[in-house]
C-alpha cells in the first residue's frame, strides 16, 4: 500500500475486511481496498501534526480520535463515501496526550483513554451521534491501555469491559473492570448480545480470491464455553496446499503435546497434594503453638508456687531464730 507522505499513526478494518482506513501525520485520512491495495478514498483528517487514530464502525461510519487545529482533543465521524466533510465533531478536552479509542461493535460503545490521563471516558455511538455517558476516575496517570477480549469478561457481575492500565509511576498494571450496576443477578441479555466467535467467516484462500464476509456471530455464553474448554478454534475445510488449509497436529508434534498435557496434569495433582500437606502441617503447628502456650502457663504457675514456698520458708526460719 502506497500513497503516504509521512508516518502512519493508525489503521483499522471494516467488519467484512473489504476496506482499511488509515490516519497519517500528513493530516490525511485514507481508505484502501484490501484486495488491490489501492486508495479507494482520500480526504483531510485532523488538521494537526499530533497523533490521531481511527476506528471503522459497524454501520460503516469512520471514527477518528485526535486534535483540532486549536490543539484541543476531539472525536470525529466521517462518511466513507465522502471524506471531504465531517459528519460530527465532539470536543473531548484540552489535554495534550494522544487518545486511545477502544470500540465495542456489539454495544456501540467507545471507551476513550488518553496518554497521561487518569480517567477512561465512555461514549455511546448511535444514530450518527457521539453521546458522552460517564467516566472512570483514578489518581494515577496511564501510559497505555489494553482491553480484555469479550470471551474473558465476567457476566456474573455485568462486566462489559475490562481495561489493563499501564501505571508507570507505580511500575504495575492496574486491572479496571467496567461494570453496569444492577441488582438482578440474572444473565443480562441486553449487555451481552451475539458477538464474533472463533470460527472464521472465510479462509485465506477465499479472501485472496476477492471474497468478503461479516464475522460469524455466536452467543456470549457459547463463546465463554468454547474459551473455558479451549476448543474454540476449529479449522475450516480447505484444499491441500491452499492458503486456507488447516494445520494438522499429528505425529511427533501431537505426541509431544499429549505428553505435555499429561505432565501438566501430574504437576497440578502434585500441587494439590502439596497444598493439602501444607494445610495439615499448618494444623499441626497450630496445635503445637497451643500446647506451648499451655506449658508456658503451667511453668509460670510453678514458678509462682516455688516463689511462694521460698517466701514462706524464709519467714518460718526467721520465726524459729526469734
Amino acid at each position: 500500500m502506497e500513497g503516504f507522505t509521512n508516518q502512519i499513526t493508525d489503521f483499522d478494518f471494516t467488519m467484512d475486511g473489504s476496506q482499511m482506513a488509515t490516519t497519517c501525520k500528513d493530516k490525511k485520512l485514507r481508505i484502501f481496498d484490501t484486495h488491490t491495495g489501492s486508495v479507494a478514498m482520500e480526504g483531510p483528517g485532523h488538521n494537526n501534526m499530533k497523533v490521531s487514530r481511527v476506528r471503522m464502525l459497524k454501520n460503516g461510519t469512520i471514527l477518528t480520535a485526535g486534535f483540532s487545529s486549536m490543539s484541543s482533543r476531539c472525536l470525529r465521524l466521517y462518511d466513507p463515501r465522502n471524506l471531504s466533510g465531517i459528519l460530527k465533531e465532539e470536543a473531548v478536552d484540552n489535554a495534550n496526550g494522544s487518545l486511545f479509542p477502544y470500540y465495542d461493535p456489539d454495544l456501540n460503545l467507545l471507551f476513550l483513554a488518553g496518554k497521561g490521563d487518569a480517567n477512561i471516558k465512555f461514549y455511546e455511538l448511535d444514530n450518527g451521534g457521539i453521546f458522552y455517558l460517564n467516566q472512570y476516575m483514578s489518581g494515577d496517570a496511564q501510559r497505555g491501555l489494553g482491553m480484555m477480549p469479550k470471551r474473558g469478561l465476567d457476566s456474573g457481575i455485568n462486566e462489559i469491559a475490562r481495561a489493563y492500565k499501564l501505571n508507570v509511576a507505580k511500575k504495575l498494571v492496574n486491572v479496571v473492570p467496567l461494570k453496569v450496576p444492577r441488582q438482578s443477578k440474572a444473565f443480562a441479555d441486553d449487555l451481552y448480545p451475539d458477538t464474533a466467535g472463533y470460527q472464521p467467516a472465510i479462509n485465506a484462500q477465499e479472501f485472496a480470491e476477492g471474497k468478503n464476509a461479516q464475522p460469524k456471530l455466536v452467543s456470549f455464553l457459547e463463546l465463554q464455553s468454547a474459551n473455558a474448554t479451549s476448543k474454540g478454534f476449529t479449522a475450516t475445510e480447505a484444499k491441500e496446499g491452499s492458503l486456507g488449509a488447516p494445520v494438522q497436529v499429528n505425529g511427533e508434534a501431537g505426541a509431544e503435546i499429549a505428553a505435555l498435557k499429561k505432565e501438566l496434569a501430574a504437576l497440578k495433582t502434585e500441587v494439590g497434594d502439596v497444598r493439602s500437606s501444607l494445610k495439615e502441617k499448618s494444623g499441626e503447628v497450630e496445635e503445637l503453638r497451643k500446647e506451648n502456650e499451655e506449658l508456658k502457663g503451667k511453668l509460670k504457675s510453678c514458678q509462682e508456687e516455688i516463689a511462694e514456698l521460698q517466701k514462706n520458708g524464709i519467714e518460718a526460719s526467721q520465726v524459729g531464730s526469734d
